[in-house]
């Protein structure tokens, strides 16, 4: 009887073993799921094009502010080059917190070899000691995130 309670469990999970490719069900455009197609985990992962993208290139993406006193507002601009082969379009820049607010061009598509600037402002009220601001720009490029830093040490005003 001890044994067979050791061996009952085996019966279930076995089957779960067999060695088969990863199934994705793919939605048909009227919307039927009731064909399942077979397709092996990261078959498409080498077929990815790079280059006929637009490619996001930042001439700095890290700011020291150095040493400001509590209250200053730091207004900071990251230039940036549209350095693919498509438009570039910015789709959201997002901070760390509500002290830093970004500023970006969302409406107008950047076309290659285009220039344009994000503008972060840090608001540094309520705000002490060392800051490691984040702005995280996600847009239709290749890489599609790229991190903006603003840093630096605030001080109590006098």
């Amino acid at each position: 009887m001890k044994y067979f309670l050791w061996i009952w469990p085996l019966f279930f999970l076995l089957p779960a073993c067999r060695n088969e490719p990863a199934v994705k069900a793919v939605k048909r455009p009227d919307g039927d799921y009731s064909e399942i197609i077979r397709i092996e985990e990261g078959a498409f992962d080498d077929r990815s094009d790079t280059v006929h993208v637009p490619k996001m290139h930042f001439e700095e993406t890290v700011y020291d502010f150095g040493t400001i006193t509590e209250g200053t507002k730091v207004r900071h601009s990251f230039p940036y080059t549209n350095a693919g082969t498509k438009p570039l379009v910015i789709r959201v820049a997002r901070s760390t917190c509500g002290c830093t607010v970004p500023y970006f061009n969302d409406k107008t598509p950047l076309p290659p070899g285009g220039k344009d600037s994000i503008v972060v402002v840090f608001d540094s009220h309520d705000k002490m000691g060392p800051q490691n601001k984040v702005v995280t720009v996600v847009a239709n490029s290749y890489p599609n995130k790229v991190k903006l830093y603003l840093r630096g040490t605030v001080v109590p005003a006098k």
